[in-house]
């Protein structure tokens, strides 16, 4: 059980810390492309509402995803906070590519990819944990 309460803390901890640099990176930009005067190539990268096809689609991996999570929260311990990382990620991706135009959106992707690999190694070290449980336990 102590265990656990560690692997909850460890995975409650590192979503908050993402969260919030991700919420404070977003409004830093957009208050960044809102305030600076710009001309020419710098007018390139703007804030600014575009929808297409690929929105859509970044949108239904969300919502699937996220359905799906909802209903294994609880099966899926200590690796549902991770996908939950990359699930926001997606979200940030979705936020940078939907309200900003030109190459600020690149930022999106960097923030997505970060969390991508925040995820990717919690859930590869909840792995060798739980490897590492088992094969404890097999040998007693």
């Amino acid at each position: 059980m102590k265990n656990k309460n560690i692997l909850i803390t460890i995975n409650w901890v590192t979503f908050t810390i993402m969260l919030l640099v991700g919420i404070s990176t977003a409004a830093f930009t957009l208050y960044d492309l809102n305030t600076q005067i710009r001309f020419g190539e710098e007018l390139q990268s703007r804030a600014g509402f575009r929808w297409g096809i690929m929105h859509i689609i970044i949108l239904i991996v969300v919502l699937l995803s996220t359905s799906l999570l909802c209903f294994g929260w609880k099966r899926l311990f200590p690796f549902n906070v991770p996908i939950a990382i990359i699930i926001a990620g997606l979200c940030y991706l979705l936020f940078f590519f939907t309200f900003t135009i030109g190459w600020v959106g690149i930022v999106g992707i960097f923030g997505f990819l970060i969390a991508f690999m925040v995820g990717v190694i919690l859930i590869i070290c909840y792995l060798v944990f739980k490897f590492l449980e088992v094969r404890k336990a097999s040998q007693t």
